[in-house]
């Protein structure tokens, strides 16, 4: 077995409302970029701040096109939920021929407005996605700034399971986040751990790098596109693997150098990447994990996803 990558690249996400400070600072998209050991015919970014989204999906496709242009393969992860609790897309009436990951991602794509100023209508959107939940006032989605409370949107939780319709309810926590210790729900879209503000914003990003035209020939999302297997990068290059990353279940130790734990959190990540691949043995976080049937693999890479790196 070789190495999988060339390239390792992690991106902290931030769903703010308006640009961060010119000067870094945390709660802030952060990108973390490392190169493989003897992949050294150009300079990696290193760690780069960005004020906002629109920012850093250009700088995100700039070098990826970069990097595929030379061949190489690359790693790139997220750190929000990729995917959401099973029966989303059937709540939402999204029962056609494409799988309920991809429909789901479709629909958000369709509706979310990300201005380059940062603003953007993922409140407005998570109440038109919880009128078509059922007769319900407010579910799943919640968590709002009092100003942006509305008819299907409320500051608090409405309980889970969350009953859609007779037979459907759904989960307040996906397997995995059930599996992972620290994770925060996917309807939770304001305040401390919001993961669910950033995966509304951000899976539209990463479906368009995903679909991008530069590539679309070879770019994959793990494990939706890829299934659970250790085998998921060509032996050869270009290739751009997209997973869900959760930086805090990387046991790399933080640099006290590092005033921003943003900034430091995506640094371990790609150097815990990087390090594990060197020693061969990345390849098997990307196999399935032995905690789960055979019901839920196919739950998993139908509709939920998976953190990479959670057991």
């Amino acid at each position: 077995m070789s190495r999988l990558f060339d390239v390792y690249m992690a991106v902290d996400w931030s769903s703010a409302n308006s640009p961060s400070p010119t000067r870094p600072t945390k709660d802030a998209v952060w990108v973390g970029e490392r190169l493989a050991s003897g992949v050294n015919s150009y300079a990696s970014s290193g760690e780069a701040y960005f004020r906002t989204r629109t920012e850093c999906q250009r700088l995100l496709r700039g070098r990826l096109m970069r990097h595929s242009s030379r061949g190489l393969r690359v790693f790139l992860g997220f750190d929000f939920a990729y995917g959401y609790p099973a029966g989303f897309a059937s709540a939402l009436g999204l029962d056609g021929e494409l799988a309920p990951w991809r429909s789901v991602w479709d629909e958000i794509s369709c509706l979310i407005s990300d201005g380059e100023d940062n603003r953007n209508n993922r409140f407005e959107v998570a109440a038109r996605l919880n009128a078509r939940c059922g007769d319900r006032q407010f579910g799943p989605f919640w968590g709002c700034p009092q100003r942006s409370q509305q008819p299907n949107l409320s500051m608090k939780s409405p309980g889970y399971p969350y009953s859609v319709k007779p037979g459907l309810a759904l989960e307040r926590l996906r397997l995995v986040d059930r599996a992972q210790r620290g994770v925060q729900e996917v309807w939770k879209l304001y305040g401390a751990g919001s993961v669910g503000g950033q995966a509304l914003v951000g899976i539209p990003v990463v479906r368009r790098l995903r679909n991008d035209a530069r590539f679309d020939a070879f770019s994959r999302i793990w494990p939706f596109e890829t299934g659970f297997s250790s085998e998921v990068t060509p032996d050869k290059g270009p290739f751009i693997l997209h997973a869900e990353i959760f930086p805090s279940n990387v046991p790399e130790t933080l640099d006290p150098e590092i005033d921003i734990r943003d900034q430091d959190q995506v640094r371990a990540v790609v150097s815990w990447l990087a390090r594990l691949d060197e020693a061969e043995e990345l390849a098997q976080l990307f196999a399935a994990p032995n905690t789960l049937a055979a019901d839920d693999l196919d739950t998993c890479t139908e509709e939920e996803g998976w953190i990479f790196g959670s057991a």
